[in-house]
């Protein structure tokens, strides 16, 4: 192999150059099959164009130090795109071929890539050997780009391992003295400056943290021309990051969403991950089912950090949604994975996700002990006081106590809205207040912590229909008048608005009987209106996961079944099915109705994607159920079955669609032969 030295700047192309105000320019002075466009392809954040240019190349072999560094960048792509068997081969052949080769950028780039890739697959010590290799390598050829590269390829894997504050001295330093007018320099100037955004994150320097990965995006929007966006994944990952950590659930979502459509655009699966893992987080206390298909998804496809924490996000929303049992599989799963034991800041999460799975509160209280103290370790300041915050409650260490520690959060810029995504903080306020279920999908029910409040617990009728009431109107503001006119009809509403109060006195204790909450604490009321607060509606639920699904389909047709099965399973029934004859109840329950006749109309078109005739059998009939009179959906199953050879069936459901169709005086069509034999 050759040997020959060559200069670094050759390859992060020639200084002296004016820099490069949009990416087309950059990628214009890169030839069609240089080995620079593979490298310039994974820093703008577009892995799977980076191994589309290695596989262009005119050599595949590893006998110059251009071809080394590209096959390095190309085995980055590969770990970006979540296939690791094809990374972890390339890296073994680019160490393999250092041997003959002592380039200094060569060298960089094989041995960060070989780091990354260590990291990735949990070979710990493997990844530090790499990443010492790489610097000194950096360090001996005096180039401040180099040490840049050296720093910003493995700067996550250490903020993982604990050391953010040593990553950003270093970050610092090196931005400090590398230049900007090399062509390469551009993006990795910016990839340096998101690691160091992602570093002050951890640190818990959460408003600086926001306007650096703030200034990065908008640097990312200045590239302009449509290339190199994807680079923004990144940056909106960090901005979702930050919001959600404050709370900020809104802002944290929409930053996320659109972080995993250029993630998705660009192939990069690592980013993909963590970003659909926020948005399931971010909704997971709220929609835990829509949130769990996000998950699950997240899951897929990746290795490391990325997967273990899509892993545990689906622990926490199990635990949301009452799942223990699934909550503990995911920890299992979680801590199973390699590198799962090599992160302190994963192994910390790993501690708190057990102790709320525990059922004894001792073994919960030394878990999050644990916890603290490895977060503390990790050099996590934020996590620390969010553990703190969680234990106060747990402990129930008096208001005193837990409003200290709230203070200490806050001081972060945490604000109460934290609680309402899916994590230790939600499911250490669940456990204060009482877990209250309204069930009204196929009939009403109320579930209080999990077990049925019985008739007998009630003491009004009233009460009760004051309840099914409120949440046919969602639980917004209702006037009293309106509420009193449903309830007592054509009665003296000086009277009943004495029993209006009464009914909402019944209410309010069967909520809350032990009346652990303030009073407002479920049932919002003054002397003009009365609402619902802080309890789970399963129409509700059932609604959101629809409107996500749809809109999942609506994108992608990949993920779309897995979403709309998760939704349709939400729906045990109409809306106060006990109630058929109710006006109050009938916008509701059609709403709820047509977003069920969508959700299976676009399941079984999906099924019929898929070739998969028997679930398209099953939701068309599911289908009629709902809609006795669909002639698309009688004609489509009558040729499923007549192609499934159900011949005998396929001839009833015909006769059985010609009688709907004359109960509508609509002509029934020829039964379907020449379609189906064609």
């Amino acid at each position: 192999m050759t040997t020959t030295q060559t200069a670094p700047c050759h390859r992060l192309p020639e200084r002296g150059k004016a820099r490069c105000t949009t990416v087309a320019h950059l990628l214009r002075e890169q030839s069609g099959e240089d080995g620079r466009l593979v490298a310039l392809f994974q820093l703008l954040g577009e892995p799977q164009r980076a191994v589309a240019a290695h596989r262009r190349l005119a050599s595949a072999g590893l006998n110059t130090p251009e071809e080394i560094a590209a096959a390095a960048w190309a085995a980055a792509a590969h770990c970006a795109r979540g296939a690791l068997r094809q990374a972890q081969d390339l890296v073994r052949r680019t160490v393999g071929a250092l041997e003959h080769c002592s380039d200094p950028y060569a060298v960089v780039v094989a041995r960060t890539t070989a780091s990354a890739v260590a990291a990735t697959d949990g070979r710990c010590a493997a990844a530090e050997h790499h990443r010492q290799c790489a610097l000194q390598a950096a360090r001996t050829a005096g180039d401040p780009l180099l040490r840049l590269l050296s720093v910003v390829g493995t700067a996550q894997q250490r903020i993982e391992q604990g050391e953010p504050r040593e990553v950003l001295a270093e970050l610092d330093s090196a931005l400090g003295t590398a230049g900007q007018d090399a062509v390469l320099a551009v993006a990795l100037l910016l990839s340096a400056r998101c690691r160091r955004a992602a570093a002050l994150l951890v640190l818990g320097e959460l408003d600086r943290s926001a306007a650096e990965f703030t200034d990065v995006l908008m640097d990312y929007h200045r590239l302009g021309d449509g290339a190199g966006l994807a680079l923004g994944a990144p940056a909106l990952l960090g901005v979702g990051d930050v919001h959600r950590e404050r709370g900020e659930l809104g802002p944290a979502r929409a930053a996320y969403q659109e972080a995993v459509v250029l993630a998705e655009r660009s192939g990069d699966r690592q980013t993909l991950s963590a970003a659909l893992t926020g948005l399931a987080l971010s909704r997971g206390g709220s929609e835990p089912h829509s949130a769990a298909v996000l998950a699950s998804r997240a899951a897929l496809g990746c290795a490391g950090p990325p997967r273990i924490r899509a892993l545990l996000a689906g622990g926490w929303i199990a635990l949301t949604a009452g799942r223990c049992e699934a909550a503990e599989e995911s920890a299992r799963q979680a801590a199973g994975e390699p590198g799962a034991q090599g992160s302190r800041a994963v192994f910390a999460e790993l501690l708190e996700l057990e102790a709320m799975c525990a059922v004894d509160p001792a073994t919960r209280q030394a878990l999050l002990g644990d916890a603290e103290e490895m977060w503390a370790t990790a050099q996590r300041p934020l996590a620390v006081a969010r553990v703190a915050v969680a234990r106060a409650r747990l402990k129930d260490a008096g208001a005193t106590r837990v409003r200290e520690a709230t203070a200490r959060l806050g001081q972060f810029g945490v604000g109460a809205g934290a609680g309402d995504a899916a994590g230790l903080l939600n499911r250490a306020a669940a456990s204060q207040c009482p877990s209250v279920t309204v069930r009204v999908l196929g009939g009403f029910q109320v579930l209080r912590d999990g077990c049925p409040v019985g008739a007998e617990q009630w003491q009004s009728k009233k009460a009760r229909d004051l309840l099914k009431l409120l949440v046919a109107r969602r639980g917004l503001p209702t006037p009293r008048e309106l509420l009193m006119e449903e309830l007592w009809p054509e009665q003296d509403p000086a009277r009943c608005a004495n029993r209006l109060s009464v009914a909402l006195s019944v209410l309010r204790l069967v909520l809350d009987p032990q009346r652990r909450m303030a009073q407002d604490h479920f049932i919002v009321a003054d002397n003009y209106v009365v609402g619902l607060a802080r309890l789970h509606v399963d129409v509700q639920e059932f609604l959101a996961a629809a409107r996500h699904a749809l809109g999942v389909a609506g994108r992608s047709t990949e993920h779309a079944f897995a979403a709309l099965a998760a939704a349709e399973g939400l729906y045990r029934g109409d809306v106060l099915a006990d109630e058929p004859y109710a006006q109050w109840a009938t916008a509701l329950r059609e709403e709820a109705q047509a977003a069920h006749a969508e959700l299976l109309a676009r399941l079984a078109a999906a099924a019929a994607e898929n070739r998969d005739a028997y679930a398209e059998i099953h939701y068309r009939l599911r289908l009629l159920e709902r809609d006795p009179y669909d002639e698309d959906t009688h004609l489509a199953l009558v040729r499923l079955l007549a192609a499934a050879g159900r011949h005998g069936e396929a001839r009833r459901r015909y006769r059985m669609y010609a009688g709907c169709m004359e109960e509508i005086d609509v002509a029934p069509v020829p039964f379907p032969v020449l379609r189906i034999r064609g």
